[in-house]
């Protein structure tokens, strides 16, 4: 069995991001999450397949999705 090795990157520049949770909630992958009731983090990049839903609707442009 082969493991696949994580293709994509995702970070949240916290410094544009206001924790709206909209990347939380079109996430089809669960990639992000939410921490001590406000924080928008990424909790699972392994999970990421790309579609940059989260990256296309970030309303202040926080999040970033790169191929690796």
């Amino acid at each position: 069995m082969k493991i696949e090795e994580k293709c994509y990157r995702v970070s949240i520049n916290k410094n544009l991001c206001k924790d709206c949770f909209i990347c939380v909630k079109v996430c089809p992958k669960k990639v992000f999450d939410i921490k001590d009731g406000d924080i928008v983090y990424v909790k699972d990049e392994n999970m990421c397949i790309g579609c940059k839903i989260c990256e296309n609707l970030c309303p202040d442009f926080a999040i970033e999705v790169m191929k690796k």
